[in-house]
This record gives structure tokens, C-alpha cells and sequence, in this order.
């Protein structure tokens, strides 16, 4: 069966739009299918399920992480340590001011699709995709916490910055602190005063792991804002 791309971006457009306007709760089938001029039968051509075309929507959240992530590991003015933890600062920023949806992508019995759903959705958008490599490619189509961060401080490692077997353990422990404070908010209504403060006291739990596993002497300030 031949199904027209185009149709299908723009279905992933119109529920993306509402949810950022009514959340995941005011996504239905029907809806979307009404703002596209389709019936509910075309949009199962092309989607699983109503859980499926969520997820692929849902990744829009996910990409000014991506865009920061592509910007920050090309920089040559600043070690892989510094490098890592201004993704994390950027990670854990975008996790709280879009928690749904982060809920959902990574913590979700949906997340084990999170690989195979960022692939298809830059398919379709391929505007970032283009400029992946390897190292991008291998983080950010997976859907694993812990594999992507100890895939980033390898490098550390590899630059003996820190050792792999505390790279292993960091990048458990790091996740682990991330996981527990995003969890603590869990259907919580944060304002922004809520998120700035759940995200500098996660990443400075994370920054104080980093001054006991890296190498002594290791730069790890880093003083800019990312992500907002």
C-alpha cells in the first residue's frame, strides 16, 4: 500500500499542536482526523495506534535537547567532562518544563519504542538527521539512560579524564539521580519557579558525582544557560 509521506508529517504536525495546546489528553483519533479533512480509517494507515502517533508527536519536545546536543559535542573549546555536563544541565531543564512528555518517552511502557519512534520521526523531519553521526546517532535513538551517558563519557575516559570503571558507575549513578528527582515531581504542576529550582538541584547532585569519579584536577565549571 502506497501512502503519501507528506499526509503523514502533517498528521504528526496537527496532534503536536494539540498537544501543546489541550496535552495528551485532548488527542484523539477522531480529533485529528477532523483538522486533517480525513477520516479515523486514513490515520490507521498510517499509525498504529492513537499510541503511536502520540509518541512520534512527541518527540518535537525532545528536539531542542537534540539541537543543543548537536551544538555543544563539536565544540573544541571545552573538554568532554564540561561537554556532558552542560547536556545534563539541558537534559534535565527540558525533562521538567516538558514532564509529560518525558514521562512518556523515557518512562513509559511505551519507551522500550522510543528508539524505533525517534528513527521514523526524522524520516519524516529530516532537518537535524541529516547532520548526525556515529556518536549523536548512537545516543539519541536510544532509549536506554544510563547506555547514553556512559556512550558520552567514554570519551572522558578515552581522554583520561576519568576512569572507565567510574565512567561505568558515574553514568549508573547519575541516571539514578536524575530518575529519583524526576520522579519525586511526578504529576505535579510545576510553574517556572518549580522548574528552575527542581532543575538546578538535580544537576547539582549530578555535578557534586562528577567532583568525586572524575580525575583530581579535572575542569568541570562550565558558566552558561542552555535550553531556555
Amino acid at each position: 500500500m502506497n501512502l503519501n509521506p507528506d499526509r503523514k508529517i502533517k498528521y504528526v504536525q496537527i496532534t503536536g499542536d494539540i498537544l501543546e495546546k489541550e496535552g495528551i489528553e485532548g488527542v484523539t483519533i477522531r480529533k485529528v482526523a477532523e483538522k486533517a479533512g480525513c477520516t479515523s480509517a486514513v490515520l490507521y494507515k498510517h499509525f498504529e495506534n492513537k499510541e503511536h502517533l502520540i509518541m512520534l508527536a512527541s518527540i518535537k519536545f525532545l528536539e531542542p535537547y537534540i539541537i543543543e546536543f548537536m551544538k555543544q559535542t563539536v565544540r573544541k573549546d571545552i573538554t568532554s567532562v564540561q561537554m556532558d555536563l552542560l547536556l545534563w544541565k539541558c537534559f534535565i531543564y527540558e525533562a521538567f518544563k516538558n514532564k509529560r512528555y518525558y514521562e512518556l518517552m523515557f518512562f513509559s511502557s511505551q519507551k522500550d519504542m522510543l528508539e524505533e519512534y525517534v528513527y521514523e520521526y526524522y524520516q519524516m523531519f529530516p532537518e537535524v538527521n541529516r547532520h548526525f553521526d556515529g556518536f549523536a546517532a548512537s545516543i539519541i535513538f536510544s532509549n536506554n539512560l544510563s547506555e547514553r551517558e556512559f556512550i558520552r563519557l567514554r570519551r572522558a575516559a578515552n581522554a583520561g579524564l576519568i576512569t572507565t570503571e567510574n565512567a561505568l558507575l558515574l553514568s549508573r549513578l547519575t541516571v539514578a539521580v536524575f530518575t529519583g528527582s524526576f520522579i519525586q515531581y511526578s504529576g505535579a504542576e510545576m510553574t517556572e519557579a518549580d522548574i528552575k529550582f527542581a532543575t538546578e538541584d538535580c544537576y547539582n547532585l549530578i555535578y557534586a558525582l562528577f567532583e568525586r569519579f572524575v580525575e583530581p584536577d579535572t575542569k568541570l565549571d562550565v558558566n552558561e544557560t542552555l535550553c531556555k
